[in-house]
């Protein structure tokens, strides 16, 4: 059985194709909607691991509200050799969390480009990031191989145009993908760009020759391709990409419009100093929320409540640290985002104890906060018509797939250059699987 499989930053997806029909494999029970499994990994202290929105569950449930205490633990030893001396063997204590319900990974794929993301320490066992994402590609076999009732004979798997800025990211992070779906034992593994993928899926059902773009703009990344289709024949002509997906306009909905509630421009002091940068800094993704919580950064925080001039918005920022509510911040405004979509203007707010805040956010506003982002993803769209050696006016369709493909402003970034008539939208969550299990049935891929 060959099976076609979208690990994506956010979600995932897994199909199988017969030749006339694409099925997608239900992969998380739990979800709104089985068929899409969100990439999400959390692991108990026991060694239970969850998956999906399992695992965002059990986070929140066993997180969020929890004030961690911390104690003075053994974490291991240090070995130093010096001359004259010898080598000495150190016992080494931290300040850690004396009673943690789990750790949850989620956007692990952006980890993979990163070369200082080697290792992490999982309630004492040294994991790295391969053997993290192969925990959750077992997981997704065995769903997969559950649901059909056969073993997987091959898969293809999609992976972005460019998962980083250099060539050098880029070979990093295939590198690890691909070990990473060796440690999962995954049978006769090819790749494939996940927006070509897309196109595949589209292609399966044209008969005429006609030149398209895909734009894939997922949680991580935004891909596009030029490809020609004339019935099976399919060329790429071009492919580019930039690291930038919903996570990054997620955080700029916080970072630009909802951090003046945790601190933003206060002084403290009789001088007035300001708030130390890094505080605020932290804010720009939930994971770096997290890594605040050190009795560290806590007691500069506490420093800031007692002498700032805005107590209240420090006193939510204590919170927001303290008790974990970082992630819930984030899915405030990953949903305000969504319904930007389709709203003029939408309200965030949260009423919690130590954080009590509504806010408008007009779409206009959403607009200009990602504008750097907008003209970034413009020149990329030009920089790949130009590279294929076509004309906007030589497109016949351009494919929007991904869920941020779906907010208005790119939507009228695609129309202003191609104009609306030849924009056509795939599901922005399982388009790209279904290509890859086209491609996977067809043989198409790269082996390495």
């Amino acid at each position: 059985m060959r099976v076609g499989l979208d690990f994506g930053t956010t979600n995932t997806t897994a199909a199988i194709y017969d030749g006339a029909k694409v099925t997608l494999v239900p992969l998380d029970s739990v979800a709104a909607n089985p068929n899409v499994l969100r990439t999400a990994l959390f692991i108990t202290p026991e060694g239970q691991q969850l998956f999906g929105r399992a695992a965002i569950n059990a986070f929140t449930e066993g997180n969020v509200g929890r004030e961690i205490i911390y104690e003075r633990r053994y974490v291991g030893t240090v070995t130093n050799t010096y001359s004259g001396v010898g080598t000495i063997v150190q016992a080494v204590e931290g300040m850690v969390d004396s009673n943690p319900p789990g750790r949850l990974f989620q956007s692990i794929k952006t980890m993979l480009r990163d070369p200082s993301y080697i290792k992490t320490n999982v309630f004492g066992q040294e994991t790295t990031l391969e053997e993290l994402i192969a925990k959750i590609l077992r997981a997704i076999r065995r769903e997969i191989e559950r649901f059909t009732g056969e073993k997987i004979s091959a898969i293809t798997v999609g992976r972005p145009v460019h998962y980083a800025d250099t060539p050098e990211g880029d070979a990093l992070a295939i590198r690890r993908m691909r070990e990473a779906c060796e440690l999962a034992d995954l049978p006769n593994v090819s790749f494939m760009p996940e927006p070509v993928a897309a196109a595949h899926a589209f292609a399966a059902s044209q008969h005429q020759r006609r030149n398209i773009v895909v734009f894939d703009f997922g949680g991580g990344t935004l891909d596009v391709t030029v490809m020609a289709i004339d019935g099976n024949e399919r060329q790429v002509l071009a492919t580019d990409g930039v690291p930038i997906g919903g996570d990054v306009l997620d955080s700029k909905i916080v970072t630009g419009a909802l951090r003046q509630y945790f601190g933003d421009g206060a002084r403290l002091g009789p001088r007035k100093l300001p708030l130390p940068a890094t505080l605020l800094e932290h804010l720009d993704n939930w994971q770096n929320i997290l890594e605040m919580h050190t009795p560290k950064m806590l007691e500069i925080i506490e420093e800031a409540v007692r002498t700032s001039d805005k107590p209240k918005e420090l006193k939510a920022l204590r919170t927001l640290v303290r008790e974990n509510y970082g992630l819930v911040l984030y899915e405030h405004a990953e949903e305000a985002k969504r319904q930007l979509s389709s709203e003029r203007q939408v309200e965030i707010s949260m009423h919690v104890d130590g954080i009590d805040f509504d806010h408008l956010l007009p779409r206009f506003e959403f607009e200009r906060l990602i504008g750097p982002e907008a003209r970034s993803i413009g020149a990329c769209v030009d920089r790949t018509i130009k590279a294929a050696g076509l004309s906007h006016d030589q497109i016949d369709v351009v494919l929007r797939t991904g869920g941020s493909s779906r907010i208005p402003r790119f939507i009228k970034l695609l129309a202003d250059r191609f104009s609306e008539d030849r924009l056509r939208e795939q599901d922005p969550f399982t388009s790209v699987g279904a290509g890859l299990a086209v491609a996977a049935y067809e043989g198409r891929g790269e082996a390495s």
